[in-house]
């Protein structure tokens, strides 16, 4: 196959990833769902002409027992007679109007079984959280805002993370809903019905592509579980370690993580707005939101279920355009991913310190890092899009990526205070409405005319290339967190390195981050640096307290050949266009060279 059907074949992938197909379980398309049954034991307890709501995925059936298709969880149908399929047990005859949802063959009559039915639903619509969720889609932004609201109910929030994500590809089919959503359920390694793009990891698996592997290592063969003596799935771990299901009127467009380990941070997520990906083929997604693994694993972790996730299509603002409740640019996470409770919705924290509080054994745990997440509020300009030919290709972040007209926008979203003001949805063909049909989002995010607006900023042109509508040239601030090499005197060969939390204004490292660096001296053997400022510009590493007092023969004899008694040693830093390379020259050299 050469390049350009691969890619294609690898687009078609992804637009099917998000949703279900038909399945070969009994009830629910899958061995899983069999166990999310309603509260319904006998047929008396059902009532012709009642409303009820689907408690999972579940089959629809025509009169013979034919399979026309899956409802999804939530979905509301009407029991319109309780006699059922001959020769099969608990069916009731139904309609209902979701039909869309999962292309459901059309029949004369449609049966599901009543014990996956339920009266009511819980919708979480009043959840009263900690935190709540804006994706804006035209800029591919998911923030997390903590509520912050006075006596007299006027809210300024504050952001808590913000980080990019790759939504719905630009076609009738695939788009992604905005909407007021909340999550009704959290997955932990997801796969769909059929299981076309089996779970990140199950123990009856094979283990997934190594950490570093490219994007289309994850749709090969060897990585797929066996079934039936075949391998079967096209896709290996889609959904990424943890799944939101959202509801109400959800159209399957979860909110999920992505193929890659927590080492490989986002660079699969930027792999699919790549100009040569974009231009052979449409690799976004078809509806969900995927982020990267680290970022969906701390979601997980302060998100419950009901927690809002409003999607909105909106011009950007600063409330604050000095930003001064945001003085630090990031913030860190150190997590635990453990092979425990696989494909479930009970599932636990990947919090270190709760791991290692469950006394999780070393050979259940799978990865080990630091999430550090991005807590400083960025605005991106709304644009008119790129529309590079009949390809549809996309580059980076647009601020349109619908390329909605802009008189079509109406209103702001305030990213640095999760506020809206004056926003309705584009009223647009591109732009499709699912959530809470009466609500455009909770209360606490719409903006009180009393808030003083004197230092809000419409128009940014200093926070990234793609908003620098000046014309005046200024040194932009880059964030380097990615992998590289390191140069070990006297060994003869190179070892794989990464640094996170280095800022970089022109040529010049920022004194007031904190940049740390991983060593991989051997599998699973790490040692650990934190880069300290001392004075005139210059900067120190020093020894990390865990590779100090390490057991591990290959750590303490690294630390004593190349730091003797010393915890730390000076380091020169040299910052070129796309390069920094960090250095220590005393005694036996290291070099860390970092590409960004």
């Amino acid at each position: 196959m050469n390049k350009s059907l691969l890619v294609f074949a690898v687009s078609g992938v992804l637009l099917t990833s998000c949703g279900g197909r038909n399945e070969k379980y009994p009830n629910t398309g899958n061995a899983a769902y069999e166990t999310m049954m309603g509260a319904m034991t006998s047929l008396s307890e059902v009532e012709v002409g009642n409303n009820y709501y689907t408690t999972s995925a579940l089959i629809v059936r025509d009169e013979n027992g034919n399979r026309l298709g899956l409802l999804s969880r939530h979905d509301k149908v009407t029991v319109v007679s309780l006699e059922g399929i001959a020769g099969k047990e608990n069916y009731v005859q139904v309609t209902f109007r979701s039909m869309r949802y999962h292309n459901i063959q059309t029949a004369n009559k449609y049966f599901v079984s009543f014990k996956y039915l339920l009266d009511r639903i819980e919708d979480y619509k009043d959840f009263n959280g900690k935190y709540f969720v804006i994706q804006n889609l035209a800029t591919e932004r998911l923030r997390v805002y903590e509520k912050s609201c006075d006596a007299k109910n006027v809210c300024l929030n504050k952001m808590v993370m913000e980080t990019e994500m790759a939504i719905g590809e630009d076609t009738k089919e695939t788009r992604s809903y905005v909407g007021s959503y909340r999550i009704t359920d959290w997955w932990k390694f997801y796969q769909d019905h059929a299981a076309h793009y089996p779970s990140w990891y199950q123990d009856n698996y094979p283990m997934p592509p190594e950490a570093g592997s490219s994007f289309l290592k994850w749709f090969k063969s060897r990585y797929m579980p066996e079934v039936g003596g075949k391998k079967k799935g096209d896709m290996r771990g889609a959904f990424g370690w943890y799944t939101a299901w959202v509801g109400p009127n959800h159209y399957s467009q979860w909110t999920h993580g992505t193929v890659g380990w927590g080492s490989d941070k986002d660079a699969l997520i930027k792999a699919t707005k790549q100009t040569f990906t974009n231009i052979v083929a449409n690799p976004r997604s078809s509806g969900c939101s995927r982020m990267n693994n680290e970022a969906i694993a701390y979601l997980r972790e302060i998100l419950p279920v009901g927690t809002p996730i409003i999607k909105v299509y909106a011009k950007e603002a600063l409330l604050d355009g000095h930003r001064s409740n945001y003085p630090k640019k990031t913030a860190h996470w150190n997590y635990i991913l453990t092979k425990n409770n696989a494909y479930s919705t009970t599932n636990f924290s990947a919090d270190k310190e709760k791991v290692e509080s469950r006394n999780i054994p070393m050979n259940r745990r799978l990865e080990e890092g630091t999430f550090v997440m991005d807590t400083y509020p960025t605005m991106f300009n709304f644009t008119d899009g790129e529309d590079l030919g009949s390809y549809e290709a996309k580059t980076n972040t647009t601020g349109n990526v619908y390329r909605v007209d802009e008189s079509q926008m109406k209103g702001v979203l305030y990213v640095d205070a999760g506020l809206l003001e004056d926003y309705a949805h584009p009223v647009h063909e591109k732009i499709g409405k699912g959530g809470f049909r009466d609500e455009i989002a909770p209360d606490y995010m719409i903006m009180d005319k009393s808030i003083d607006k004197t230092l809000a900023v419409y128009i940014a042109d200093k926070d990234q290339p793609e908003n620098d509508n000046s014309g005046v040239e200024y040194h932009e601030t880059v964030k380097v967190d990615t992998r590289g090499k390191a140069d070990l005197s006297f060994e003869d060969e190179d070892f794989s390195t990464e640094i996170s939390n280095l800022y970089i204004t022109g040529s010049k490292v920022e004194r007031d981050s904190s940049p740390a660096i991983r060593l991989q001296l051997d599998v699973g053997v790490f040692a650990d640096f934190i880069m300290s400022p001392v004075e005139d510009d210059e900067w120190d590493l020093v020894v990390s307290n865990e590779t100090l007092n390490s057991s591990n023969s290959k750590v303490k004899k690294f630390v004593k050949k190349f730091f003797k008694k010393g915890v730390s040693t000076p380091v020169d830093i040299s910052v070129g266009k796309n390069e920094v390379t960090i250095k220590k020259n005393q005694g036996r050299n290291i070099e860390f060279t970092y590409k960004f």
